[in-house]
């Protein structure tokens, strides 16, 4: 009914319309985060308390679950829900079992589609990947790879929310549970490689036909029947040989003879009988396995385009979400006032600290000649990407208030952006000796120097001499860098 992922508390309803209260402790289910409007099973304490709470394997009802909304209310466990489904399937079974000729049966109906059993088999991952339409889509054009910065969301996202109070983490609860689903799909696809085929086809297709498992039953009682009919057989023959052995040997002849008529007679008929059902079996047998056999190999055909479509769509959808959440952050920062008077005050945090950054503040600290496989593939991509993407800008001010000021400007303009603060003399020589800048803004009214004088003395150097001034009037005129060149 309720969930705030910002104090991890939530409220759940159960059939009698009563209330029970939850913590993040009692969610028991790391692959999905809780939200408003999921089924869930629960089990409580006698204040009420929800002690383990988890999402329930039945979300949608009706059509080929065989369970209906009302079952859901009225049973306490998934566990029930799965044995109500066992038995409903099983008195379909039986039901097409009484009503169908064997002996005329030439093929056997589909009672769920080959893809609807591979649907539901992937049924989590489709509704992963459907969540994805609850976020808005992204207007960068550079799309992250989720799977190099995925240590480095949850980070820059802390950050944000230790350094700004007034932000709240349901802010970010469409994003951080979409992304959780489909990190939960994501990490299956190593077990789901490893997986046995014939059995996902035996339990997620085989298990679920009705009409085949009901030829099963036909198919087995069959055998069971020439079965006893073979034992009644060799039984009989044993009979015969016995009141043959009477007969020669004078025994009650007549009384012996008519039993042994009767039977050769039952022995003919079990003869008849046994032939019928070893027949009979044998064609049962015989329309399984070529069942079997064609719907395993378009079912493995389909599987494996499913598999690879659902695998792609997957690593998409991680990688729309890592790239909104890091616009989101992104976004959030600019604006943030309490970034604006603390953070960017300090001359050495040069860039926004989205996700990149934390990304970089890590490499920082490692050995590049000694990365294990995994930093040094992470490491390659960020210094790939931002080297296509990122520019360098220095101010040249005295004033502290107005350096910032232009400095959130700057980088509100791309996230890649880079703004250097050079307060003094020294400090501006050292970074323009070091580095090339795009962009060089200079504001005349809080400078040591002529402009004109530093324009000159830089251009000088080889590094910058290409480098684009700025100068900043007294009366900044908004513009979009909220500037005047």
């Amino acid at each position: 009914m309720r969930y705030l992922n910002s104090n991890g508390k939530g409220v759940v309803i159960n059939a009698s319309k009563m209330l029970f209260d939850f913590n993040k402790e009692a969610w028991h289910d790391k692959k999905v985060m809780p939200m408003v409007g999921m089924y869930v099973e629960f089990r409580c304490n006698e204040t009420h308390q929800i002690t383990d709470c988890k999402v329930s394997k039945f979300q949608e009802f009706g059509g080929n679950t065989m369970i209906s909304e009302a079952d859901f209310w009225r049973h306490d466990t998934d566990e029930e829900l799965f044995t109500l489904q066992s038995n409903a399937r099983d008195a379909i079974v039986q039901k097409i079992y009484k009503s169908t000729d064997y002996t005329k049966i030439t093929e056997i109906p589909l009672t769920i589609k080959l893809v609807d059993t591979i649907k539901t088999y992937f049924h989590q991952e489709f509704l992963a990947i459907s969540f994805l339409n609850d976020l808005p889509v992204t207007k960068d054009e550079i799309l992250f790879d989720y799977a190099h910065l995925k240590r480095f969301g949850v980070k820059a996202l802390d950050n944000l929310l230790f350094n700004d109070k007034t932000i709240a983490k349901d802010d970010f609860i469409g994003e951080l549970s979409v992304m959780t689903r489909l990190d939960s799909a994501f990490s299956d696809f190593s077990r789901y490689n490893n997986l046995n085929l014939k059995q996902i086809f035996q339990d997620s297709f085989l298990l679920k036909q009705c009409h085949y498992q009901a030829l099963v039953v036909a198919m087995n009682n069959s055998r069971d029947s020439q079965n006893l009919a073979q034992k009644r057989t060799n039984a009989l023959k044993s009979d015969i040989l016995l009141l043959e052995r009477r007969i020669q040997a004078n025994l009650d002849v007549d009384k012996n003879t008519q039993k042994l008529n009767k039977v050769k007679k039952e022995l003919e008929e079990m003869l008849k009988a046994e032939k019928y059902y070893s027949g009979l079996s044998a064609r049962l047998t015989d329309m399984k396995e070529k069942f079997e056999s064609h719907y395993l190999k378009s079912f493995s055909e389909l599987y494996q385009k499913i598999y690879t479509r659902i695998y792609k769509k997957v690593k998409s959808g991680l990688d729309i979400c890592v790239t909104i959440l890091d616009d989101k952050i992104y976004h959030k920062i600019i604006k943030s006032v309490a970034f604006s008077k603390g953070f960017f005050k300090i001359p050495e945090n040069d860039r926004v600290p989205n996700i990149i950054y934390f990304v970089e503040q890590y490499m920082e600290h490692l050995n590049k000649d000694r990365l294990n496989e995994k930093d040094a593939l992470a490491y390659r991509y960020v210094n790939t990407i931002c080297k296509k993407h990122r520019k360098y800008f220095l101010i040249i001010s005295t004033n502290e208030k107005r350096a910032t000021e232009i400095k959130v400007k700057i980088l509100s303009q791309n996230k890649f952006n880079v703004v250097k603060t050079a307060y003094k003399n020294t400090v501006y020589f050292a970074m323009v000796n070091e580095m090339r800048f795009d962009r060089i803004y200079i504001d005349p009214e809080n400078v040591w120097k002529n402009p004109n004088e530093l324009i000159k003395e830089t251009k000088a150097l080889k590094i910058n001499e290409n480098a684009k001034f700025a100068l900043l009037p007294s009366s900044i005129k908004e513009n979009r860098f909220g500037f005047a060149d």
